[in-house]
């Protein structure tokens, strides 16, 4: 049900805002280009949302960094704090309003564990801090030259909880 829902959501906001922009929009990242804006999405591991920041710096037009925090709401008793620090690889297409963008990057997310101790009925929370290696695609549609939407996958690679997130996000480009 809430997979549905998202991707319902996420299907209406790509629809409205391919209606509503522009045609003078582009997505050629230029160096030094900056962004930022919320993120919200899917998580795998307890099947819960994850909500988010993100901020992203272009070195160059085919590389950029993407440093970003997020929590990930409790479910299943699990619950997270995740930071990553990703490269993209923007390739533009659509005519410079789009693009698809392969990335890499590092991952340190603390889990949370909740449990209820079964005499005193307290509840005991224990933590895993782990690091990981993220690996994902995204693509990205420029509404504006100040305003695009992004939709990212990714698989987040470590020992205890490996991860599929799905998010979808908005940010301003200055």
């Amino acid at each position: 049900m809430k997979r549905t829902a998202l991707l319902s959501l996420f299907s209406a906001i790509i629809t409205l805002a391919a209606l509503l922009a522009p045609s003078c929009a582009s997505a050629q990242t230029r160096s030094g280009e900056k962004s930022f804006g919320p993120k919200v999405g899917f998580v795998s591991r307890n099947t819960s949302a994850t909500a988010g920041l993100v901020f992203q710096y272009s070195l160059s037009r085919v590389v950029r960094l993407s440093p970003e925090a997020a929590i990930i709401f409790r479910h299943k008793n699990l619950d997270g704090l995740t930071v990553d620090l990703n490269v993209h690889f923007p390739i533009p297409f659509a005519g410079g309003r789009a693009s698809v963008y392969p990335y890499v990057g590092a991952n340190f997310t603390s889990w949370g564990r909740h449990g209820i101790h079964p005499e005193s009925h307290d509840d005991v929370t224990s933590h895993s801090n782990q690091c990981g290696i993220n690996a994902g695609c995204g693509v990205e549609y420029y509404i504006k030259k100040s305003l695009k939407l992004s939709a990212e996958a990714r698989y987040t690679l470590m020992r205890h909880y490996p991860t599929a997130f799905v998010t979808a996000g908005i940010a301003f480009v200055f």
